[in-house]
């Protein structure tokens, strides 16, 4: 027992000894005595990255050092920190440790670093020498370098230049990273796929890895390129193992130099109307049908009046991207098409690389419906564009197209007298005539009301079904669970069927091209369905549907104004009619997936 108190005694004394002692060390070394500052490569190739070690003998905080401050004449690029602590024979020692990543001048000359105040204490001062990045005296110990070169030094606005960078390594790469160029206002993106090749300088094999990079300037004015940075680790041999096949890695980095670029605004006699684009090479075509399928040179293509024709424009560019290319849908807007209607769908757009250059698409669908018989004329589309290989201004065009269009097959239920046919005093077989048209007309009604009342019937049918299955699990469930039947859901699927049937109604008369049963049929679902009354311009207005609103007009105008000609233009109203109604649903789903507000009042 009296041991183990020696022992603990002992023990307490040992302890109390090392914390003054570490207490008394600590306090001798609470403010730095010395600042050791070093480089990693000395000269250095103008332009060129180095490594700037400062040494602190005590633990500072980071904000202590400002490089950017104190290296006016060289670009900072990045610092890191470290801290380590030692503890020998109870002397307690502490370094903090910066290293700093900073861009040598392109001018060359003598640079001196430091000396540097940090913490109260002084650096010491070192003679940083800059050469020219091709001096000889660089070659023998320089592990890495980067050249850089651009294909063309003056270019215009949104004119692609291609920068090509080569990595030149003395020793086997471990790892690394080459950090892209940087410019202002650009559009700056990588190219094609790294090439890696060997090469001798002055008696020294290196390793040459290239890349390529596509700068787009966004601006115009004289610029300056930054070029690339390459940081990352070699394998270098040591002589602290014991097996010859493995290897240390050592760090290193280093930069290209800068590039100037002159930026040339847009050409003033540029037409203000057209959308500048710069390029090396612009097609535009057009297929006519089937995407792919081409007009016969011999033949002149035919189709029926009020049958929905398909045109598909493609533009291609070599070196702009996607989003400079002018918009195919407005260029087609303003082409001079009479007597048809024009839908073009929004323009789809692609990117991709080849050969180590951007090729840019966008792709356009129309859809053209010519209102009366005879040739549509679709003029061709023209398109400017700045070719960068010639320095000059082309035309791209689209040829244009001679359409062929025959009438629309008419069943003359829907007839409307001409004005030559609206005489004071009609002969007797033009009565005859008119009564046999209004007989037609008097039985198409009466088959199209037997049809909507059938369908009708079938409708109250089915709903009626739809009730009795209702009230039979209603009553079982209020038997067994209690349960309370929700007639809401019973009434909304009763009308979900009736919608479906008045659609079908509509969709029947739209194939036969039945200019009246097409009008009856709307007005009773519009009146229905949408609860809406009056005449076809407010189903129009409800939906606010450019392409429904348009063959509405057209429907109208077909049936009540004098010299027009048959209809033929059913299947392109349902198509109308389905666009409307999806582009409602659309438009309700975005509603309802809005947030209430936070704070409602």
């Amino acid at each position: 027992m009296v041991k183990t108190v020696r022992h603990l005694a002992f023990i307490s004394a040992l302890m109390l000894a090392f914390g003054f002692a570490g207490s008394a060390t600590y306090a001798q070394t609470d403010s730095p005595k010395t600042v050791v500052m070093s480089v990693d490569k000395n000269p250095i190739a103008s332009g060129d990255t180095f490594i700037l070690t400062l040494t602190v003998d005590q633990f500072i905080e980071d904000q202590q050092w400002r490089p950017a401050e104190l290296l006016p004449d060289f670009d900072v690029m990045g610092t890191s920190s470290s801290s380590t602590t030692q503890i020998i024979n109870g002397a307690t020692t502490r370094e903090k440790t910066f290293r700093t990543v900073a861009k040598a001048p392109q001018q060359p000359g003598d640079y001196e670093l430091g000396p540097f105040t940090v913490a109260g204490a002084t650096s010491n001062q070192l003679t940083l020498q800059v050469l020219p990045a091709d001096d000889p005296a660089l070659s023998e110990q320089r592990d890495a370098f980067m050249r850089v070169e651009l294909d063309r030094e003056e270019v215009y606005v949104q004119e692609q230049v291609v920068l090509t960078t080569k990595l030149y390594l003395a020793a086997n790469l471990h790892s690394g990273n080459i950090i892209p160029p940087e410019l202002e206002d650009a559009d700056i993106r990588q190219v094609g796929r790294d090439e890696d090749s060997t090469e001798v300088i002055d008696g020294r094999m290196f390793q040459v890895f290239q890349r390529s990079f596509v700068v787009i300037p966004q601006r115009s004015g004289a610029q300056e390129i930054r070029g690339p940075v390459f940081q990352g680790q070699i394998n270098v041999a040591s002589n602290r193992t014991l097996f010859p096949s493995f290897s240390s890695t050592r760090s290193v980095t280093t930069a290209a130099t800068n590039l100037p670029l002159t930026v040339k605004p847009i050409p003033q006699d540029w037409p203000n109307q057209h959308t500048w684009l710069p390029a090396e090479l612009v097609t535009l075509s057009v297929s006519v049908g089937n995407e792919g399928s081409a007009q016969p040179e011999d033949e002149q293509l035919q189709i029926t009046q009020g049958e929905p024709l398909t045109l598909t424009y493609r533009l291609t560019a070599v070196g702009p991207l996607a989003d400079q290319l002018p918009r195919l849908d407005e260029l087609v807007r303003q082409l001079p098409i009479g007597d048809a209607s024009i839908y073009p769908e929004a323009p789809e757009s692609a990117m991709n690389q080849r050969n180590g250059r951007l090729v840019s698409q966008q792709t356009l669908r129309v859809a053209i419906i010519p209102h009366s018989a005879g040739t549509l004329e679709i003029p061709s589309l023209e398109l400017p564009w700045f070719n960068t290989q010639l320095r000059e201004r082309q035309q791209a065009s689209a040829p244009g197209q001679s359409i062929l269009v025959a009438p629309g097959v008419s069943d003359g239920r829907d007839v409307q007298p001409t004005a030559a046919q609206q005489t004071p005093k009609p002969s007797a077989p033009s009565a005859d005539v008119a009564e046999a048209n209004t007989e037609t007309v008097t039985a198409t009604t009466a088959t199209s009301q037997r049809e909507l009342r059938y369908w009708q019937y079938a409708a109250g049918a089915l709903a009626a079904l739809w009730l009795l299955t209702l009230l039979f699990w209603f009553l079982r469930a209020r038997q067994h669970n209690n349960r309370i039947a929700r007639p809401a859901e019973v009434a909304s699927s009763a009308s979900e069927v009736n919608a479906r049937t008045d659609l079908r109604a509509v969709q029947r008369a739209c194939n036969a091209n039945d200019a009246m049963a097409v009008e009856v049929a709307l007005k009773t679902w519009m009146r229905a369905q949408l609860k809406l009354s009056g005449q076809l311009n407010a189903l129009a207005d409800y939906f606010d549907h450019t392409p429904l609103r348009s063959q509405l007009e057209h429907l109208q105008s077909s049936r009540f104004s004098a010299g027009q000609h048959d209809w033929q233009e059913g299947k392109a109203l349902w198509r109308a009619l389905q666009g409307a109604l999806e582009a409602n649903k659309e438009r309700q789903r975005g509603q309802r997936s809005e947030l209430p507000p936070l704070y409602p009042q």
